[in-house]
């Protein structure tokens, strides 16, 4: 996992719960990399697994509400740092029918050594979309949070339907995702 993931939890955690809470976390935890990510590092996932842990247990939120958080926070960031992977998007849904090529691409620009995860889009219809994912569960949370802040980011609401899947080739989860237009807002994008 590349560090700029995790620093940015971090930041995260700093920001909604305090620079004490994020001191604690790191003593308790005692990652193997000191609790200090560089973007371009990368490290094992089991540290921000055991981070987000010890974080749900000190703070009595969910680990699930904690990664749909993160992916949340985390969009806005991703759009400020590559803004010209969005411009040619007009909507959330057809931002991620192109996900998979958008993250390969950008990951083997910047993360060569990144192994990004999998993903599988669907038109089904204008106003919806299946997307799989493949990997950990806990980052299916995160790609939930993902896809409630772009659509957050084109103004939209999207329902989202999800079911866990245990294929053989790894874990996996299952998005159909719905375009509310009886609650699109007039946030204008950035």
């Amino acid at each position: 996992m590349k560090g700029i993931l995790i620093a940015e939890f971090i930041d995260l955690m700093e920001a909604e719960f305090g620079a004490d809470m994020v001191d604690t976390v790191l003593e308790e935890v005692k990652p193997a990399s000191g609790g200090v990510y560089t973007s371009m590092g990368t490290y094992d996932h089991a540290e921000l697994v055991a981070i987000l842990m010890a974080l749900s247990r000190h703070s009595k939120v969910p680990l699930a509400n904690l990664n749909k958080t993160f992916g949340m926070y985390y969009f806005p960031e991703f759009i400020a740092s590559h803004p010209d992977l969005f411009d040619s998007h007009n909507s959330s849904l057809a931002l991620l029918e192109n996900i998979e090529w958008l993250i390969q691409w950008e990951a083997q620009r910047l993360y060569p050594s990144a192994i990004p995860p999998k993903v599988v889009c669907n038109r089904t219809s204008p106003t919806s979309l299946e997307l799989f994912h493949e990997g950990p569960k806990c980052l299916g949370d995160v790609a939930e949070g993902l896809i409630h802040g772009c659509a957050f980011h084109y103004g939209e609401k999207i329902m989202v339907r999800r079911e866990s899947l245990n294929e053989s080739s790894g874990p996996g989860e299952w998005f159909l995702l719905t375009l509310d237009r009886t609650s699109v807002t007039l946030k204008a994008r950035h």
